[in-house]
């Protein structure tokens, strides 16, 4: 793998990435509190919109970095063990922890020992390691990938690339309107672990992801083109995006009043969506212009201090549903009797701080990268 100059917006992005997801969970958790009324509700949706770009920006990431840093000779079991390392030790580390909290040991070791290992290939063991098991399916599934991209690269002009990327991402929306039906065809077919990711674990099934994926490839093949779209092309993903925001925010308060009173829900904006994805594709090129726009004209210690955010993702990531758990100790002591909106966002910063202190602290470590994927010398 040849060294390339880094995309300096990709550190950025992976920061706001992150706090995205940390303000998800923060929302869905206090969603469900004694004393949510609809006003709460409408923050909470709108930011909640704002937020949704989270895990289709991470993926977009991965393919983008791959694609941008693995040209030329590819060694695939040197790939897969840095993998390995950097991304599944920590997810075995962090998937103990959250069994532990949330299953205990009583009923025996080696009992809950085999349900804890069956649950690490599902990401069970915790609400949001569900994307771990996802996103490692295109690493494992990373020279597919590669050796079809790179064919089609080789054998179609520029102009039939891209008619072929939009025919692709049709072909995308298409799909995620047949998760049902496909759920339902693979019950009748009924093959082991292949028709559990159609139906029970559809959630993380790569396929209803990739087209995310994909995009970033064809990104880190060219990002020259890339961010000249993002440059010129902000009224047409600027327009998608400002009417679907207000679209789904119209919708999901809409559903807020129910016969049996007041609930604040947000099942109408689930990620596998066919009109969600219109959404989430404009979401990534508003985030990705931010993040130009940050890095030519932000404010340098704005900049630094989500480079570092980013540098440090994948372990905030895991340890960051732990902190939030924290913090409503915190909720729970101090903060109970403010507005529960104001009350979600001091959990959410309480998070994201101890989620990034906790893996500045373990990066002093040698031992420190196998609780957060970062290598002490390197910071890789």
């Amino acid at each position: 793998m040849s060294r390339k100059e880094r995309i300096s917006e990709i550190e950025l992005l992976r920061g706001l990435a992150f706090l995205a997801v940390a303000l998800q969970h923060s929302i869905a958790h206090f969603a469900y509190v004694e004393g949510v009324n609809f006003g709460d509700g409408v923050y909470m949706t709108l930011l909640l919109m704002l937020a949704k770009f989270a895990v289709p920006v991470f993926i977009f990431i991965t393919g983008m970095v791959l694609f941008y840093n693995y040209e030329g000779p590819f060694n695939y079991p040197q790939f897969l063990f840095k993998r390995l390392k950097d991304i599944i030790i920590p997810y075995i580390f962090w998937s103990l922890l959250y069994f532990s909290l949330s299953y205990g040991w009583q009923q025996g070791w080696l009992e809950q020992l085999w349900k804890w290992f069956l649950m690490l290939f599902t990401g069970k063991n915790s609400y949001h390691l569900w994307y771990v098991v996802m996103i490692f399916q295109f690493y494992l599934l990373f020279p597919v990938f590669r050796a079809v991209i790179y064919k089609v690269r080789m054998e179609l002009s520029l102009r039939a690339c891209i008619a072929t990327i939009v025919v692709v991402g049709f072909l995308y929306v298409w799909l995620t309107g047949q998760v049902s039906s496909i759920g339902q065809l693979m019950s009748m077919i009924d093959i082991p672990l292949i028709t559990a990711m159609f139906t029970k674990y559809a959630d993380r099934n790569f396929l209803y992801f990739f087209f995310y994926f994909i995009l970033g490839a064809c990104a880190g093949l060219r990002p020259d083109l890339w961010k000249e779209w993002i440059r010129k092309g902000y009224w047409i993903y600027g327009s998608c995006f400002l009417v679907l925001f207000i679209y789904y925010v119209n919708q999901v308060t809409g559903s807020f009043r129910t016969p049996e009173g007041l609930q604040i829900r947000f099942y109408a904006v689930s990620l596998i969506r066919p009109v969600m994805v219109f959404f989430l594709l404009s979401s990534i090129c508003v985030v990705y212009r931010l993040a130009m726009w940050m890095k030519e004209t932000g404010g340098r210690r704005l900049n630094q201090t989500l480079l570092s955010i980013g540098k440090y993702s994948y372990g905030a990531y895991l340890a960051h549903a732990y902190m939030l758990r924290v913090s409503y100790h915190f909720d729970v002591a101090w903060f109970v009797h403010w507005p529960v909106t104001l009350r979600m966002l001091i959990s959410f910063v309480i998070c994201i701080t101890l989620s990034y202190l906790l893996m500045v602290l373990l990066s002093r470590f040698t031992w420190g990268k196998w609780f957060g994927g970062l290598d002490r010398l390197t910071n890789k």
